[in-house]
């Protein structure tokens, strides 16, 4: 009985030294995978909605409070002081422009909502039969390595671009 309950023992007595290892490997790999970089970039909606286009920026807070710095403010990124700030920054970096005419859209507003803030633009016009030049800028003196992904939904005009 003592020549069975021997291997056990040793095989039990290098189970710890191995769970160990285990859990260090465990613990190092989700550090690393906690510690990832969080890609800067801004989401653009660009909805046909009746008689005009709907337009909503995305960004993400801590780009914001950046883009509100950038402004020179120094309130906290939830004062509307700071998120017209916010606004104002987008509305002078992202136009549109058909047969060498920007378009005029106007600046609704902004909000926070789950750690993005919203920018918020509308475009009243007729529908176009192709879609307008896009000058997106948005973070890129701010951040130059930022990408902007823009979706333009509407009759005919469905498409997804990348910059």
């Amino acid at each position: 009985m003592s020549a069975s309950v021997a291997p056990r023992a040793a095989a039990h007595g290098r189970l710890p030294g191995l769970s160990r290892w285990l859990l260090g490997l465990v613990l190092l790999v989700s550090a690393a995978h906690g510690t990832a970089h969080r890609g800067h970039a801004v989401w653009t909606d660009i909805h046909w909605v009746e008689d005009r286009f709907e337009i909503t920026h995305r960004l993400h807070v801590p780009d914001a409070i950046t883009v509100n710095r950038f402004m020179d403010g120094s309130l906290p990124i939830e004062d509307l002081r700071s998120l017209a700030l916010v606004a104002l920054y987008v509305e002078e970096r992202f136009s549109l422009t058909a047969a060498d005419e920007p378009a005029a859209f106007e600046t609704l507003g902004a909000e926070i909502i789950d750690g993005f803030v919203y920018v918020y633009q509308e475009w009243s016009t007729s529908l176009p039969a192709a879609f307008p030049d896009i000058d997106n800028r948005v973070l890129l003196d701010v951040e130059p390595g930022s990408q902007a992904f823009i979706r333009i939904m509407g009759p005919g005009l469905d498409e997804e671009r990348v910059r």
